[in-house]
């Protein structure tokens, strides 16, 4: 009887624990939702992972420095309506981007027709310009420079597409997705370069950004205050 409460007691533990966890990291943009599922269930579902690579320009704002990098891309093509269908951009964040995940975006793609492309954000994954982060390095990570990042992209790959399809001067919508972090960057995408996307969503996007932010923390101190009996609780049976 013993051992079974302690069994018991003992996964209890592991789920609080886990629970805890799963809302820090998710909290602070340490692992996408997605990515600690995938961990934790020892799969990952994904429509592709075939990784695809073009030149980026380093600072989009410097008319002198002309060097580039190597940025990866993704696409999937199995429910795209030829010629004229339209392409999803799903903006990958902070965070190593591996592919495209078979998601709700998958559903509105079969539903639409879609091509689905994912851009990895630059210096996250195999997308960084530099061998080493010191800090002289970081000067160009920033979310403007992702924005453009994106526009690039954008027009890259519609003039590939054109060049696929033996076709010029053809636009087909673009739509742009993105969650947290990258939800603000496809909010702010559809502000700064309306003329290059017909729609976004932004889910739990932070567009707004606020300093002395204390009600993270009390939202944290509801979480812990709510699971450390249940911790406390749980040893007391050892």
């Amino acid at each position: 009887m013993r051992t079974t409460m302690r069994l018991r007691s003992s996964t209890l533990v592991w789920v609080v624990l886990l629970t805890i966890s799963t809302f820090a990291q998710q909290h602070n943009g340490l692992v996408p939702s997605r990515t600690l599922l995938n961990q934790l269930s020892g799969s990952a579902n994904y429509l592709t992972m075939e990784e695809l690579w073009f030149q980026q320009t380093l600072d989009h704002f410097s008319p002198y420095d002309h060097r580039r990098f190597q940025q990866r891309y993704y696409e999937f093509f199995d429910y795209f309506r030829l010629p004229d269908g339209p392409i999803f951009l799903k903006i990958c964040g902070e965070s190593s981007c591996n592919g495209i995940a078979n998601d709700y975006i998958s559903v509105l793609a079969k539903k639409f027709g879609a091509a689905v492309v994912s851009l990895e954000h630059r210096y996250y994954g195999k997308s960084s310009p530099f061998n080493s982060l010191k800090t002289e390095n970081l000067r160009y990570l920033s979310s403007k420079q992702a924005l453009y990042d994106l526009a690039v992209f954008r027009q890259y790959y519609q003039k590939s597409l054109d060049l696929k399809l033996n076709r010029s001067n053809v636009e087909n919508p673009w739509f742009v997705f993105g969650i947290s972090y990258s939800g603000a960057l496809s909010a702010w995408f559809r502000l700064k370069f309306p003329h290059l996307t017909c729609g976004s969503l932004a889910s739990s996007a932070v567009v707004h950004a606020v300093y002395n932010f204390t009600e993270f923390d009390r939202q944290v101190n509801t979480i812990l205050a709510l699971f450390f009996p249940l911790i406390y609780a749980s040893i007391t049976f050892f």
